[in-house]
């Protein structure tokens, strides 16, 4: 796989509560040039990361640890800060309409998908 020019740079905070995906995901990540942010596993400290760095985009799991990233979603739509939800969760399966309408990436998924899906989220406006 090809790097995009459009992702690197790009700092992406990984909210992922499963260290074996964190990390897989961090490495794809680095392969594609992007700037890892985190990786962390809970609502707390993805809010933290959010309010106290610059971020482009999230990969956001849907449930961790059994608790609800929602909070996170609205934090992310507050900012203006786009997300795509990483989930094993089928459509509709999850806790808030935002949730359900948000780009999502299925668990488990091609390193192709994963670029296809930042690159989504990262396309100027018009260009996606």
């Amino acid at each position: 796989m090809t790097p995009s020019p459009i992702l690197s740079g790009q700092k992406i905070l990984v909210v992922e509560d499963e260290w074996m995906i964190a990390q897989h995901l961090s490495m794809l990540l680095e392969d594609m040039a992007c700037e890892v942010v985190g990786p962390v596993a809970t609502v707390a400290d993805a809010l933290a990361k959010i309010g106290a760095e610059q971020i482009d985009c999230v990969l956001l799991d849907a449930n961790l640890n059994g608790t609800s990233s929602a909070p996170i979603v609205d934090a992310l739509i507050a900012e203006a800060v786009p997300f795509i939800i990483v989930t094993g969760y089928g459509a509709l399966d999850l806790p808030t309409d935002a949730m359900n309408k948000a780009p999502r990436l299925n668990k488990p998924f091609l390193d192709a998908e994963l670029q296809n899906s930042l690159l989504g989220a990262l396309a100027p406006v018009g260009m996606g």
